[in-house]
């Protein structure tokens, strides 16, 4: 006896084309939502970074000892502050670059922050900066940590910065201070505009986050950790490349530049002139 079979689509026939057709929408949506999710990602700026800060006890415990003899008697105990300003919520950048940069401890409370031989050597500023970050943490108060700078790369995209980039952002930002060529100025009520040309990429990167006196503060909101690497990086490069105009004469810019040029100029002209004079 033949049995026959049901037809592949007729009524009796299960139901898993249905099935089917019934999960192909949900998976067109979570593909659509997979796609926009990671056009989002790609194009979103990268979070900032930040080096990371010592947290083991011996180096908060070292910490401590160090600012107890050399930092307490100005910022007080814990950093509430004394005879100088308050620490808590000033954050690993604003100490560990006024530290690198000599410009703390002070002999004084009244005397100007300026930049000179850091007084710790690294591992001693590791250790005080592992310190006010644990008050900080303990208050509750975390403020700008350490930016890590991102090496310059040849194409632009959302977290990898460029020279010309750099460039555009220093001379519409920066130079008006510290001179096109990094050198520093002077501003009125005498303050002094540091020149770059000694800094290190962190430390350019910290001032732009924390804004040493009388110099602003840049947060996230005014330029993204590219932007800060950007100009890191550029400073970096304006410093230490070769000069093609020959002697840069300290960089003072134009005006002084042609001074030298017609003392000089003219010095020769007198000399040659003279000496032709002399032999006719």
């Amino acid at each position: 006896m033949r049995i026959r079979q049901r037809p592949a689509n007729g009524p009796g026939a299960p139901a898993a084309s249905g099935w089917r057709l019934a999960l192909v929408g949900p998976a067109v949506l979570v593909g659509v939502v997979m796609v926009v999710f990671g056009v989002l990602f790609w194009t979103l700026p990268a979070p900032a970074q930040t080096k990371p800060v010592r947290t083991d006890p011996a180096s908060i415990a070292a910490g401590e000892t160090l600012y107890d003899l050399h930092c307490s008697a100005c910022h007080g105990i814990g950093g509430v502050g004394a005879k100088g300003p308050p620490l808590l919520g000033v954050g690993p950048a604003a100490v560990d670059f006024f530290l690198s940069t000599g410009r703390m401890p002070l002999a004084s409370p009244n005397d100007e922050p300026v930049s000179g031989p850091p007084f710790f050597n690294p591992d001693q500023i590791a250790d005080i900066v592992a310190y006010i970050n644990y008050v900080d943490t303990v208050h509750g108060t975390p403020g700008p940590g350490i930016p890590d700078v991102t090496p310059p790369c040849d194409v632009e995209t959302a977290s990898c910065p460029t020279l010309s980039e750099g460039n555009s952002l220093f001379l519409l930002n920066c130079a008006q201070c510290h001179d096109a060529s990094g050198a520093g100025g002077m501003l009125s009520h005498g303050y002094v505009v540091p020149s770059l040309r000694q800094a290190t990429p962190t430390q350019i990167a910290e001032a732009i986050r924390i804004g040493p006196r009388p110099m602003p503060n840049f947060g996230p909101g005014q330029f993204t950790n590219q932007q800060v690497s950007a100009i890191a990086d550029y400073i970096t490069y304006l410093v230490h490349t070769k000069n093609p105009g020959g002697l840069g004469i300290a960089y003072f810019g134009p005006v002084p530049e042609g001074f030298v040029a017609i003392i000089f100029g003219l010095g020769v002209l007198l000399l040659v002139s003279r000496f032709i004079g002399n032999r006719g």
